[in-house]
């Protein structure tokens, strides 16, 4: 591509981010007037809902800082955006289970408030796959990498970021050494003695066996996160469509929905 035309995409590039904030403006509106009905609401309002809805605000716009730091030549690029994003899609969930309680004027401000999010999230999620660029969802080579002798990695089935993993850890409470898993939603621990089974397992690219495996301890009860059972994949937050779900501002679990649109709950 001609130089000149690659300053003018970079240009029109910076221009779609700023003008991100026009979005984040709306945002910003609405969650003022949530505040100001909280404040003179009859219900009894937990104060930390008003930290709530802040917190999905300035998640967004940390995002946002973050996305118009990025260099043009992507040396600078920072996976911390996805993580605000992520933070941003959690607080959104549990806020408006805390929103609804407050009767019919709270559901038309939680449906309001989504609505802004979701252009929010959208733009700006956009803009950090074009500054990534597609050349690096690219699946993977092997299901499963052995990354050391005491670690193994298993990446996305559609981009190849690592989704998940297991490896032999020291803890931090009372200095012995475990199995982990780190998953999508979860770190679990298990006796250093299911290593050499695990790690067998893995060897033989039987991830299969492997969440039957973690389904049947009681450290991981709904079995490998990042999992698809009728797949028989592995995927990332983002390829696994991971969603929180909240009842009344209280935790009730995790879901993933693969591509192929097969769902389930991977934490409870």
């Amino acid at each position: 591509m001609p130089r000149k035309k690659k300053v003018k995409a970079k240009d029109k590039a910076r221009e779609r981010v700023w003008k991100i904030r026009d979005s984040i403006q709306k945002l910003e509106d609405v969650k003022d007037k949530i505040i100001e009905f909280l404040n003179t609401t009859d219900e009894s309002i937990d104060e930390a809902w008003i930290t709530d809805v802040k917190e999905v605000y300035f998640s967004i716009v940390s995002a946002w800082e973050l996305l118009k730091g990025i260099s043009d030549d992507r040396t600078h690029y920072d996976k911390s955006a996805w993580s605000y994003l992520i933070l941003a899609k959690s607080r959104l969930e549990q806020f408006s289970s805390e929103l609804k309680i407050t009767g019919k004027d709270g559901i038309k401000l939680e449906s309001e408030l989504r609505a802004t999010f979701e252009v929010c999230w959208e733009q700006i999620s956009t803009e950090l796959e074009n500054f990534v660029g597609k050349e690096e969802h690219k699946a993977p080579t092997q299901r499963v990498i052995k990354y050391s002798d005491e670690e193994y990695h298993l990446p996305c089935a559609i981009c190849g970021e690592v989704g998940a993993g297991f490896k032999i850890g020291v803890s931090s409470i009372d200095g012995k050494k475990y199995l982990y898993y780190i998953g999508l939603t979860t770190t679990a621990s298990f006796s250093l003695k299911d290593a050499k089974k695990v790690f067998s397992l893995l060897e033989e690219d039987k991830l299969a066996e492997v969440h039957d495996f973690a389904h049947e301890s009681p450290a991981l009860e709904e079995g490998m996160d990042a999992y698809c059972p009728k797949c028989d994949k592995i995927y990332c937050y983002n390829h696994y469509n991971v969603e929180e779900k909240w009842d009344e501002g209280w935790y009730d679990c995790h879901y993933g929905t693969c591509p192929l649109g097969h769902r389930r709950i991977i934490l409870d």
